[in-house]
């Protein structure tokens, strides 16, 4: 029943909003092409966060966090477009972004498991940190090179996006949930002193969960600059905050030792319909309502952090009493 819980609740949330704010439909034929067209912009727009929500699911399955993921994307993005664009972009620019995203997610990873600082507080530092550079980068401007090298608006695209999505959810779902590795780092989450014990190397384990968190994102970022064609110093604020609930949304606890890969994958579609349903239903708001219907966008998701923590935590209590 509970699989079902949150596949359940996308659709009522598209059928909610369809109602509220979609076209009539006159026949299968428009009600099929809307739809085809709604779930590409859906999944182009939202690859970003799918990509991230993947790498946050391995570091919160650590019982750690990562509140720099928004910033980190930003100053990724930041650095690639400090090169001159064209088709040399691919080998100078693309490469630096890879590798100022690993470095920076390895940074993340060598604070936390080396030096012993809490992740809230150490990734807290580097989101502050992160975007400083971004402004030291870039300054007030805001610059666009991507828009002139040859096929990287594929990234953008529901071809590419879906093909990124896919190959990481998939292949990497297929391989964390059948490895070693991950079983290390549940075990790691849930019991840091006993995964010790049971000879787990814990500080190469989160060295490497960060790293992979730095890789993600720069895929990420190949996919926003690609489908926004332009990125300043101040992009992607907030972009922590919808990874993060979606990934507590679709199940894994924050207390780290249980993770659903797939859950959280609902949990970003779940958080993506409901901010293209409040933008499109705007217009029918201002009209009913005594406020702005975009302005419920943060109530909302906070109300889905905490009904996410809450649900976990009842379902827990329940099997621990059982």
């Amino acid at each position: 029943m509970k699989r079902w819980l949150l596949p359940s609740l996308l659709l009522l949330e598209v059928i909610a909003f369809t109602a509220i704010s979609g076209p009539r439909f006159d026949s299968l034929g428009t009600f099929i092409a809307y739809f085809q067209n709604y779930f590409r912009d859906l999944i182009a727009q939202s690859a970003p966060v799918l990509v991230l929500a993947f790498g946050m699911t391995l570091v919160i399955a650590t019982a750690g966090i990562d509140l720099s993921v928004g910033s980190l994307v930003a100053v990724t993005a930041c650095s690639m477009a400090s090169f001159a664009s064209g088709s040399g972009f691919w080998w100078t620019a693309v490469p630096a972004g890879l590798g100022v995203a690993a470095l920076l997610g390895l940074c993340n990873g060598l604070l936390i498991a080396r030096l012993d600082v809490p992740p809230i507080i150490a990734t807290l530092g580097t989101m502050i940190l992160f975007r400083g550079l971004c402004f030291a980068l870039m300054g007030d401007l805001e610059k666009s090179p991507f828009l002139d090298v040859p096929g990287y608006e594929w990234f953008g695209q529901f071809t590419g996006a879906f093909i990124l999505v896919a190959g990481i959810y998939i292949f990497g779902g297929l391989y964390v949930s059948h490895s070693r590795w991950w079983r290390e780092i549940l075990m790691l989450g849930g019991n840091r002193v006993a995964a010790r014990y049971a000879a787990i190397p814990v500080t190469r384990r989160l060295c490497e969960v960060y790293f992979v968190m730095g890789f993600l994102a720069f895929v990420s970022s190949l996919c926003f600059t690609a489908r926004n064609s332009s990125v300043s110093a101040s992009s992607l604020t907030g972009l922590e905050l919808h990874v993060i609930v979606a990934v507590v949304l679709g199940g894994t606890s924050v207390q780290g030792g249980r993770a659903s890969i797939g859950g959280t994958f609902f949990g970003v579609l779940i958080i993506a319909v409901m901010e293209e349903g409040l933008r499109s239903a705007t217009a029918w708001g201002d009209r009913h309502l005594p406020f702005k219907i975009s302005h419920l966008e943060y109530l909302l998701l906070g109300a889905l952090l905490v009904a996410g923590v809450w649900f976990r935590n009842s379902a827990n209590t329940q099997r621990n009493s059982a």
